[in-house]
């Protein structure tokens, strides 16, 4: 017994001396979301400060604070129908990036700097949770004018169990809109946001139960001699097509019908899309529709500007060496890549906007 009571006061004394380490290190700290403003959109506390880094080894470290409502953004939020909305998940918050070189940044400049941008981005979020957002900021802000920012993948994730909703989501099984909203912390979840060493596991590492139970995890060895690189089915001619399967297009679908009802619904509100791409295919020099093409289709069907971010990223790759993502350990666009976007965004958003001078601040 007196050498098993040794044991564990050694792993507690080293437990503690990792913790006190880990504390000095810049390691990502808490966001404590939740649902602070809306009942259906996740924000950060109004006015909280909190530490992003990526990796082990704490690469792109950022500290940040959120404004007035909570978002990572420049500018506090007041009513002023001349400012501009930019909506979209972590891209748009861009954790990894000094704040001029964030999306809301880049637009604003591209813009002239004559109309401020609210950065209203949501980690972790899909299309339908953008409808919601939009919806917020033009009855709480008067907002007329928003640039959305898409992953080419959001319609998709707008499924109930894709891991990537706010609230408002698609059913499973029925694919009609409902919501549900992510659970409250518990107890030992709010303990353990305070534990930088449990902060590294989570954040940095990535550390999950079900990673640790997945046969992945324990797989070692080469690749399965059947998978063919992408880049060499492209360098042997043969362009390697993947549909989309009946079930996504039936996704796809309902997840657009349900965010155009929403957003058109809205009086005097004007959209402009800006949509990534799969930069796997990119990277690999091959040609793959994705959904974005699906997706960009029912936007201008709909008679909504969209900037597709592939044209813009082949023709910088022809001219260019630099890559547009941060790098392998993080696929999120890089400042480059941003600017892309942000400035063929920023000639499709309307020159003059819709005022009324009841929404201006004071």
């Amino acid at each position: 017994m007196k050498r098993i009571l040794q044991m564990l006061l050694g792993a507690l004394a080293m437990l503690v001396g990792v913790e006190l380490l880990l504390q000095a290190l810049p390691i990502s700290t808490s966001t404590q979301t939740g649902y602070h403003v809306h009942p259906n959109i996740l924000t950060n506390p109004p006015h909280h400060r909190w530490t992003m880094a990526t990796g082990w080894d704490l690469r792109d470290v950022q500290h940040m604070h959120a404004n007035n409502h909570g978002f990572a953004a420049e500018h506090d939020f007041q009513r002023d129908s001349h400012a501009i909305g930019l909506v979209g998940d972590s891209y748009v918050e861009a954790a990894m990036l000094p704040m001029a070189q964030r999306p809301a940044a880049q637009l604003e400049r591209a813009l002239g700097g004559q109309r401020p941008v609210y950065a209203m981005g949501g980690p972790g979020s899909s299309l339908l949770d953008y409808a919601e957002r939009i919806r917020w900021a033009h009855e709480t802000f008067g907002l007329r004018d928003f640039v959305v920012m898409m992953e080419s993948s959001d319609a998709s994730q707008a499924l109930c169990d894709s891991g990537n909703v706010h609230a408002r989501c698609l059913d499973p099984e029925r694919l009609t809109p409902v919501v549900r909203r992510r659970a409250p912390s518990g107890p030992l979840k709010e303990l353990l946001r305070r534990s930088a060493l449990a902060q590294y596991l989570v954040s940095q590492l990535k550390f999950s139960g079900e990673r640790l139970t997945s046969p992945d995890f324990w797989r070692s060895g080469a690749p399965d001699a059947h998978v063919t690189s992408p880049a060499l089915t492209e360098a042997a001619g043969v362009a390697e097509v993947v549909p989309l399967t009946e079930r996504q297009q039936r996704v796809i679908d309902a997840a657009m019908d349900a965010f155009l009802r929403d957003v058109t619904s809205l009086q005097g509100v004007r959209l402009v899309f800006a949509i990534d791409m799969n930069r796997r295919n990119l990277q690999a020099g091959v040609r793959r529709p994705d959904e974005g093409y699906h997706v960009e289709h029912r936007l201008r069907a709909a008679g909504y500007p969209v900037v597709r971010g592939e044209p813009l990223y082949r023709a910088h790759q022809r001219q260019s060496p630099l890559r547009l993502d941060m790098g392998p350990h993080d696929g999120h666009l890089n400042a480059i890549g941003v600017r892309l976007l942000m400035t063929a965004a920023a000639k499709a958003v309307p020159e003059q906007p819709v005022i009324d001078i009841t929404d201006r601040g004071n």
